[in-house]
């Protein structure tokens, strides 16, 4: 067992399963959790603590929530899910609502309601210095808290950060993006993009495709995966529990090659479960890894 550091969002996630694909003017029925539009686990923290708690390691959560009953149910929820929310701060303001809107062939819409991202001013999280004991084996930095950077900086195991992060000033040993996310001046060369940004410390930049694997842009070159073929459920949540995977077969060790071939067989199995966190993951469905 490892010990690992997520910093991410912790929320609730409330899905709705679309009986037709989302069009413009369009009009369709849908199916709530419980029919009462009930809220589950989410956020992308939470996603890849999850897997990770899975396949046997500790985790602990770095996030900050609302101080009111949203806020209360999503720390509770990650304490039921096996998560050490020591490092759960809150924050000024209230929960918000976020839905999930899921197409029937998997792919998903996230739709943030009353969010107003320039009012929002966040504490940073409790530092490196009061949690002494906190010793990870490797971090993944999915959101770029205050703060977050020190953790980073502290933590003698590999640092994987999802990008872009524009708030985040801290180290990377690899960053994970969707190419969904990137300007095309960036995918035309990324790991020069990604070390103009990151230093010479960055080893690696991966690019997640979605169904078509992904691909880890290095000085010597490019090296691609594939996940297995599996059927898609419900697409939420896949690319947290993809850089966790990469997070576990790094920290063991690995090869990068090998740490991402890890990493989509975890985003596969992920794409085939009806949730975001992955809590309904059968027993082994994330696999150790294993040279």
């Amino acid at each position: 067992m490892a010990n690992f550091l997520v910093i991410g969002a912790l929320a609730l996630d409330r899905p709705v399963w679309l009986e037709g694909g989302l069009e413009r003017g369009g009009r369709m029925a849908g199916r709530s959790l419980e029919g009462r539009l009930a809220a589950r686990l989410g956020g992308g923290g939470a996603n890849a603590g999850v897997a990770l708690t899975k396949a046997g390691h500790h985790v602990n959560l770095a996030s900050l929530v609302a101080p009111d009953d949203g806020g209360d149910q999503s720390i509770a929820m990650a304490k039921a899910a096996g998560l050490d929310t020591t490092l759960v701060g809150r924050r000024p303001g209230e929960s918000r609502t976020t839905l999930i809107l899921i197409e029937p062939d998997g792919e998903r819409l996230v739709l943030g309601l009353d969010l107003d991202r320039a009012r929002l001013v966040l504490p940073p999280l409790p530092s490196p210095a009061d949690h002494p004991a906190i010793q990870p084996d490797g971090v993944y930095v999915r959101a770029a808290f205050p703060g977050a950077d020190a953790w980073a900086a502290a933590a003698p195991g590999p640092v994987i950060v999802h990008w872009p992060a524009p708030t985040y000033a801290g180290p990377a040993d690899v960053v994970v993006c969707s190419a969904d996310d990137l300007h095309p001046d960036v995918l035309a060369d990324p790991f020069s993009a990604a070390r103009l940004v990151f230093g010479p410390r960055l080893s690696a930049i991966v690019v997640t495709r979605g169904a078509d694997g992904a691909c880890a842009h290095t000085a010597d070159g490019q090296i691609a995966a594939q996940g297995p073929s599996v059927q898609v459920i419900d697409s939420t949540g896949a690319g947290d529990v993809f850089a966790a995977g990469l997070l576990v077969a790094l920290s063991a060790g690995a090869g990068l090659e090998a740490a991402l071939q890890h990493a989509c067989a975890w985003g596969a199995t992920t794409v085939g479960l009806p949730s975001s966190a992955p809590l309904d993951a059968p027993a082994g469905a994330y696999r150790p890894f294993a040279p």
